[in-house]
């Protein structure tokens, strides 16, 4: 959990990013449909060439209340060989330095979190970007929609 953050402000709470895995940040006015789009699955960009995926962030994290942006800020991450697009809508973003945050990083995890910054007013939940990627293949991919808690209890 260590290096440098993205901050993500969102309506629903504060969200990190690792830089490390940031290849970009790009604005669209409205996204491409995305065939077989299911959950928080949102659109499809061209990215440097390459299609990625995004994801309505707030949506994945729970927050339904999140009406249609304006504006979709999107956010690529990149990382031995996946690619996800995370939408904040027209949320702002910051950074926060590795040597700001050490020794303010807990262990507690959520569904798609890895971690809390306590530095602030408000804590910042670490996006576990990954499980979020591996999720939304899952989603795409299967047949069965079920969440996948469902699954994991079968």
């Amino acid at each position: 959990m260590r290096g440098d953050k993205l901050v993500i402000d969102l309506d629903c709470g504060r969200y990190a990013l690792d830089t490390r895995a940031v290849a970009g940040v790009v604005e669209k006015e409205r996204l491409p449909f995305l065939p077989g789009g299911k959950g928080f699955a949102s659109g499809i960009i061209s990215f440097r060439n390459e299609p990625v995926t995004i994801i309505d962030l707030p949506s994945a994290l729970g927050d339904l209340g999140a009406g249609a942006p304006s504006v979709h800020k999107i956010i690529v991450l990149r990382e031995k060989g996946r690619v996800l697009g995370v939408d904040i809508g027209g949320s702002e973003i910051s950074f926060l330095w590795d040597e700001d945050i050490e020794g303010k990083v807990s262990g507690e995890k959520g569904l798609y979190t890895s971690g809390r910054i306590h530095a602030g007013s408000r804590p910042i939940d670490i996006i576990n970007w990954p499980a979020l990627y591996d999720e939304t293949l899952r989603m795409l991919s299967a047949e069965d929609h079920a969440p996948k808690e469902s699954l994991d209890s079968r």
